[in-house]
């Protein structure tokens, strides 16, 4: 029934695909070191192109040059980044951080699944036990009202006790409808987590077993639970957003080679003309009125609230296992009781 329920799962579905997805992304972050090439097509009219005239010495008439009004073509541009203050290396750990916290999200949402399938598997289980328990007892009643009929048509009891027994029987039809109804309602649910239909009776065990005292002792936290995986995740993240930010402001050095086929061509020729061009881009920021500073602080502060959220979570899953723990020694003193 787990695996139905882990099969069944639009959740677990939609994590998966949250996955893959942030393993595209993944990818994608890392392409970002490579070269890229582009493409570029242009066409412009000008109505009234520039014009030049130019009054040489030894010479009648004035030199005149004209720019054509058309001008289009086509070129292609390959640049490759050399440095950006660690923003490319950076980004590609933000993908695998996020990476991680898809994996830690998918693997809770697995758990929960499992866990809930459990507990309405035998919450279902006891609800049945009760069903059981319930028609006894309204077998047993049905048998001392019938025996307290036969004796008070011979007058040997008062008619008033056959009343009494007739409430008592009332009320325990009334409680094995409530009991039945808690079963069916509850297994219907148990069929709507496992992807079958709701009225399918679905086979499950006839009675709960007993519960092995000593795994109460297992309950620690030596295995960290998902959501303190995910936790680390967002710090991790957090970190990695103070760093991206900061690389704005950091030097960035990017080199290309711009080939193109244009018209005009050399010396304002009509006909389309081929032309390279090779360059090195650097920017440096100089002054940003405080902002660096600024969104530095406030990535800190994301840290540090991404830091209070993990303690958080590990004080709530410790305080989950203890609970456990005592509500699991309370429940079989219970039993031991009843």
């Amino acid at each position: 029934y787990r695996s139905m329920a882990l099969e069944y799962s639009h959740d677990l579905k939609a994590a998966e695909k949250n996955l893959a997805a942030s393993i595209e992304l993944e990818k994608s972050a890392c392409a970002d070191l490579k070269p890229k090439l582009s493409g570029d097509a242009n066409f412009q009219y000008t109505g009234n192109p520039l014009e030049i005239n130019l009054n040489l010495p030894g010479m009648d008439n004035p030199l005149q040059i004209q720019g054509r009004d058309t001008k289009y073509g086509a070129s292609l541009t390959l640049l490759q980044p050399i440095y950006t203050g660690g923003r490319l290396l950076e980004s590609i750990r933000m993908a695998q951080h996020q990476h991680a916290l898809a994996s830690h999200q998918k693997e809770q949402l697995l758990s929960e699944v499992c866990f809930q399938t459990d507990i309405q598997y035998w919450n279902t289980v006891a609800r049945q036990e009760i069903v059981g328990i319930v028609a006894d007892y309204r077998n047993s009643i049905a048998a001392l009202t019938q025996t307290i009929r036969e004796r008070v048509e011979i007058s040997l009891v008062n008619p008033q006790d056959l009343l009494m027994a007739e409430v008592k029987l009332n009320d325990a039809e009334f409680q094995l409808l409530q009991a039945q109804k808690n079963f069916d309602t509850g297994l219907m649910a148990f069929n709507s987590l496992i992807g079958l239909p709701l009225e399918e009776p679905t086979p499950i065990d006839t009675i709960i077993p007993q519960v092995d005292t000593s795994d109460s002792s297992r309950l620690t936290l030596a295995i960290p639970r998902p959501e303190i995986k995910i936790a680390h995740d967002q710090i991790k993240m957090a970190e990695s957003s103070l760093k991206l930010n900061d690389s704005k402001y950091k030097p960035q050095l990017y080199v290309g080679v711009d080939g193109s086929y244009s018209s005009p061509g050399y010396d304002l020729r009509a006909d389309l003309d081929p032309n390279y061009a090779v360059y090195a881009k650097v920017s440096v920021p100089l002054f940003e009125w405080g902002k660096r500073r600024n969104e530095k602080r406030a990535s800190n502060q994301k840290i540090g609230m991404a830091k209070d959220n993990l303690n958080q979570i590990q004080d709530k899953v410790n305080l989950e296992i203890q609970t456990a723990r005592l509500s699991l020694s309370q429940a079989l003193d219970q039993v031991q009781l009843s």
